[in-house]
């Protein structure tokens, strides 16, 4: 009976330790490993959408001897107050650029979803370029089309 009780005790007393154990090491291997070395998380910007509306723009295309007709209105979204107002007071300009985008893309890719895509990037691309080197900082987050219209 002593014997047993010895046994009990020593598997007692092994349990615990390898537990603590365990709990050390996941203590020094996972929860430093995530804090040390690791890349601090990206802070979220918590500041407001703004949109932007650019009218609508419609092109021309020869379609197999027909004209056809395509009609797409964008908007482009920022959180900077200071690039919206620069969107803002340039619609005429961003209007005429992406007037010379349309006219270059092809029509069957422009009605397509991929084609949708990439013109957005396209979009997004030539802004950016369009007010890169203005005075103050340029920010868009993303082109959208809201309004898409074939003739």
């Amino acid at each position: 009976m002593l014997k047993v009780n010895k046994f009990i005790l020593i598997g007692i007393v092994a349990t615990v330790l390898l537990a603590g154990g365990a709990a050390a090491a996941y203590y020094f291997l996972v929860m430093n490993a995530e804090t040390e070395g690791a890349e601090p998380a990206p802070k979220l910007d918590k500041r407001a959408f703004i949109y932007v509306e650019i009218p609508p723009i419609v092109a021309n295309f020869d379609v197999k001897g027909k004209m056809r007709y395509v009609q797409i209105t964008t908007s482009l979204q920022t959180r900077d107050a200071d690039s919206g107002d620069t969107i803002k007071n340039n619609i005429p300009l961003i209007q005429s650029d992406l007037l010379t985008l349309m006219q270059g893309a092809d029509f069957n890719e422009i009605n397509s979803a991929d084609g949708k895509a990439r013109f957005i990037k396209q979009i997004e691309k030539s802004v950016n370029t369009m007010f890169k080197d203005g005075p103050k900082p340029f920010e868009i987050e993303r082109a959208m089309i809201t309004g898409f219209v074939i003739q």
